[in-house]
């Protein structure tokens, strides 16, 4: 049974690949254009080439995409819930019920990874001798990346379960997406943040998107001035444990799973 499960859940992880892949040639563009527009803005442009703030930016770049682009996935499952609700049929499939919602927060997850993995390569294109790998480590790289967007695949059934309709997507994105991206170091070090202002700093560690920011500059630029990595990793696989656990729990009760 659990494995007759487990293949259901795969199949259904596939069809919505399949789904994808026709969307995933201008979902790569855009990624790109955003992408290199930031980095060569940083490096080239508007702060100097010697601060090399390309590469500071690109890592932060390689784990925002996938934040961002699950909200579209949460406006397509609010949709189908105000809609067709299509997702009942998953339901009746031979899987947990639990099983259906993590089904979506995995595909989520895959369809982010595909666009993003690309974002560090194009960054050592763009930024040639400016991106030294002599202080990266490849194993933490993918090891942040994929904690990073499975995250964000659970974090998106969570927003899609704390969603009524999609009126309220936009108040959503502004009283949630934005505050916790903005003030999760896109810009910044935890470490400069501390010092200006050390109350809000420690507050700012309950924001999951410093450890994405801070995991990836670890890994790429060297540990030093950056939170651990493996304190990274471990925030994130907590903070991930926690809303797959509350956002599968209200998706059921909203769709009556449990009654």
């Amino acid at each position: 049974m659990i494995s007759l499960s487990i293949r259901t859940c795969a199949r259904l992880v596939w069809r919505d690949m399949a789904v994808f892949w026709p969307s995933f040639p201008g979902r790569l563009f855009n990624g790109a254009i955003w992408a290199g527009i930031t980095i060569a803005v940083f490096q080239f442009i508007g702060f100097g080439d010697a601060a090399n703030l390309g590469l500071f930016m690109a890592c932060a770049n390689a784990v925002s995409w996938g934040f961002f682009e699950v909200m579209e996935n949460v406006a397509r499952l609010i949709a189908d819930l105000q809609g067709e609700r299509s997702i009942t049929y998953s339901l009746t499939l031979p899987l947990p019920q639990w099983m259906v919602f993590v089904r979506i927060a995995l595909s989520n997850a895959l369809q982010a990874m595909a666009i993003a993995i690309f974002i560090l390569p194009m960054a050592k294109i763009l930024l040639w001798n400016h991106f030294d790998i002599s202080n990266m480590s490849l194993i933490r790289v993918i090891t942040i990346f994929i904690l990073a967007h499975v995250f964000y695949g659970f974090f998106s059934l969570w927003l899609a379960s704390m969603v009524k309709s999609l009126e309220a997507i936009g108040d959503i994105w502004m009283r949630v997406v934005f505050p916790l991206w903005f003030l999760g170091g896109y810009q910044f070090t935890w470490a400069t943040f501390v010092v200006k202002s050390p109350v809000l700093a420690y507050l700012n560690l309950l924001n999951p998107l410093i450890y994405c920011f801070e995991g990836i500059r670890g890994a790429v630029l060297g540990q030093a001035g950056y939170l651990p990595f493996w304190l990274c990793c471990v925030a994130l696989i907590l903070f991930t444990a926690f809303v797959g656990i509350v956002g599968t729990i209200r998706m059921m009760n909203r769709l009556d799973c449990l009654k």
